[in-house]
């Protein structure tokens, strides 16, 4: 505990006085009602009388300790650092294709993906996410918030449509892959790079989720793309939903950033690559410093204690004139 005016607490003194000066005096209150003007009768009553007549003194002591302002030092806070995430999610008609030999059913690429995002930012709450799809073209789909209901609300909305796969009968409503079909990351990349670039404070850092190639990262189309990632200090994390393998450009891009690249042939390998993810991208918490606060409190209860008991004791003590 520490005091805002010190120099006050020299005041104590006087209460000190006041109290030494009541035990030590002539003339002390002598009855209470029940002893009918006769002298106090034995020690104890006569010690009770006594330490009645200090509580002014106690109360002033109270007084002084709150004009000499106490304080406390909080619990050092803790606030994890942010990190904003940006999910770039291909949704272009081969992801409606199925993940994996061994799914059971109809389980779209589509489906591991969103199921791995929703898994993700339930595990990293307090991080701020954003979900960026992208085919032909790329449109923001949620932009980078806290609140991250509307990612697992958007599935039906963003889902591909396959034909050959999902017939008009099964009642799809996703984008028509006429108009949406083929897949450009780069250009995906550059956008999602600009949405991220507006945060002024957290790490940043883009999943891209993709099971296709791409024309526009092939040399000497990579190096902007590596460059404008490096100026806004964005890391890029690569998911491949396939086997087959990844592209050098897209490998280049990737751990220029100081991010990795993975290939996740089913749901469960898909998994194990968020886990990696967390693993290399962990939650920082940083330890403010501890806040100054005012520290009345404790002295509250004594402070009306002391203030009762000297109206309390005005009923019952007569005083002497001499």
């Amino acid at each position: 505990m520490i005091f805002q005016h010190p120099q006050l607490l020299g005041l104590l003194a006087l209460p000190v006085i006041l109290a030494f000066w009541e035990w030590t005096r002539r003339g002390q209150p002598i009855a209470m009602p029940f002893d009918h003007g006769h002298q106090g009768r034995g020690r104890i009553l006569q010690f009770m009388v006594l330490c009645a007549n200090c509580l002014p003194a106690a109360l002033l002591a109270i007084v002084i300790i709150f004009l000499a302002h106490p304080m406390t030092y909080t619990p050092p806070e803790v606030e994890r650092k942010l990190n904003n995430v940006q999910f770039v999610l291909d949704t272009s008609g081969s992801m409606a294709e199925d993940h994996g030999s061994q799914a059971k059913g109809r389980h779209r690429r589509f489906d591991s993906a969103m199921n791995a995002i929703e898994q993700f930012i339930t595990y990293r709450q307090g991080d701020a996410f954003g979900l960026t799809i992208f085919s032909r073209t790329f449109i923001h789909w949620l932009p980078l918030t806290l609140d991250t209901q509307s990612i697992p609300l958007s599935k039906r909305f963003i889902e591909p449509n396959n034909p050959k796969l999902d017939p008009p009968s099964m009642g799809r409503h996703g984008l028509p892959d006429e108009l949406w079909g083929q897949t450009y990351i780069g250009k995906a990349l550059h956008g999602a790079a600009d949405l991220l670039a507006q945060r002024p404070t957290g790490d940043r850092m883009l999943i891209l989720m993709t099971d296709g190639e791409s024309s526009d990262i092939l040399p000497p189309l990579d190096a902007p793309i590596i460059a404008h990632l490096r100026a806004e200090n964005i890391t890029v994390f690569t998911i491949m939903l396939t086997g087959d393998k990844i592209s050098q450009p897209l490998i280049d891009i990737t751990r220029a950033t100081g991010g990795e690249v993975f290939n996740a042939v089913t749901p469960e390998a898909l998994a194990s690559v968020f886990k990696s993810i967390d693993e290399m991208k962990k939650i920082v918490v940083l330890e403010k410093r501890p806040q100054v606060v005012d520290f009345y409190d404790p002295f509250f209860i004594p402070a009306l204690s002391a203030l009762a008991a000297c109206v309390l004791v005005l009923f019952g003590l007569r005083f002497t004139p001499w």
